[in-house]
């Protein structure tokens, strides 16, 4: 198992405990990488935490100037759309190999993506998130106003870095007959939302969990983890006004993908919420499988429906969508200032369960293909 962060630092002697403590609490309050703030926070240098970063990560450090200087042709290879937002600069090639730093080097979705993008193999370099920006800043390379390090304030991000809860455990047999077997009969429960005592998923004609073959279909062949989030969100868009997908990831909720009359998709993927913040999502992370009813308050949710931009929702219906028996990301459903009285709920647990083994299967199948790539040779160019 890896060793985290802090416990390299402080094996190199360069952080003490309660520097680590300082860091740690930093990232509690305000989001952000433990590296970004030991750096912010004056405790260590840019060298000291590329090094620390290539301990962790097993992948060799790309340095400031290195990525600065990079021929611009081969920095062009990505989109800068695509690198902005995935924190990723290409500054070297030798034959089909494309040197890549990266904020996650062992991201082996992320890998895949530029190995489809370039058509050459990534070969992963770790650089520390200042590096990245500054190179992605330099002319030629994006022409936007890239997003610097955010200061301390309101959690918010560019990097979606929620892509590394896929943790692949199950086999390809559990996996594969998994997606199209039927969800067990659900108990004959209603769930109630709340002051109105409105029973949930009992309206005449709503759909059932039977009723998801088609999705199930659909998901079986979905390659990449965004096709999916269309897949989910075009099979619920009739079913509330409001739907949006949540990933969950290292103790933060972040927006994945969400449709309504006024979300902005932009401003969605930077919604970074620690689960320090009282929200709604605490409970569903700590075995509590609904929330069905008003959404109430708190910092988190103020958040949260500042992501979601308007109407705010009276009531809502938020699963969790999970991977080997933990909540890995959220459903969330709701008809703005209207009641989800007609939302049946064994319907959106179904196709929270067909997510959860969508995603599994995915990354199953990059593993597959990166393991692939391992064993060719490199041609010459």
């Amino acid at each position: 198992m890896a060793k985290r962060l802090g416990e390299i630092l402080i094996e190199m002697g360069v952080l003490s405990p309660d520097g680590l403590r300082s860091g740690l609490e930093a990232c509690k309050r305000h989001g952000d990488r433990l590296g970004t703030w030991l750096v912010r926070l004056g405790l260590i240098n840019e060298a000291r935490l590329l090094e620390a970063l290539s301990r962790q990560s097993g992948c060799p450090p790309a340095g400031t100037l290195q990525l600065a200087t990079a021929p611009s042709d081969v920095r062009a290879l990505i989109p800068s759309a695509f690198a902005r937002r995935n924190l990723v600069v290409s500054f070297g090639r030798q034959g089909r190999n494309l040197d890549v730093a990266m904020a996650t080097p062992n991201d082996l979705v992320l890998l895949d993506e530029i190995s489809s993008l370039t058509g050459l193999v990534p070969r992963p370099h770790v650089a520390t998130e200042a590096a990245l920006a500054a190179a992605l800043a330099i002319p030629g390379v994006s022409s936007d106003t890239v997003t610097t390090a955010p200061s301390p304030g309101p959690p918010r991000g560019t990097a979606r870095e929620w892509r590394q809860f896929w943790k692949l455990e199950s086999a390809p047999t559990e996996l594969m007959p998994g997606l199209e077997a039927s969800a067990p009969n659900p108990p004959s429960v209603l769930v109630a939302s709340f002051p109105n005592l409105v029973p949930l998923g009992s309206a005449p004609g709503s759909a059932s969990p039977g009723g998801t073959a088609s999705l199930a279909d659909a998901l079986s062949g979905a390659t990449h983890r965004d096709q999916v989030a269309t897949l989910v969100l075009d099979y619920l868009a009739g079913n509330a006004s409001r739907v949006a997908l949540f990933s969950l990831q290292q103790g933060r909720v972040m927006g994945w993908e969400a449709r309504g009359p006024a979300v902005v998709p932009e401003g969605f993927h930077t919604l970074i919420l620690p689960l320090d913040r009282p929200s709604l999502f605490l409970n569903l992370t700590k075995g509590v499988d609904l929330h069905a009813g008003a959404l109430g308050g708190g910092e988190g949710n103020d958040l949260l429906l500042e992501a979601l931009g308007p109407p705010e929702p009276c009531e809502t219906v938020v699963v969790p969508i999970k991977v080997r028996g933990k909540a890995a990301g959220f459903l969330w459903l709701d008809n703005g200032d209207e009641s989800v009285s007609d939302v049946s709920i064994p319907l959106v647990q179904e196709v929270a369960r067909l997510t959860g083994l969508a995603l599994e299967i995915l990354v199953l199948r990059q593993k597959v293909r990166a393991g692939a790539r391992l064993t060719e040779a490199p041609s010459p160019d």
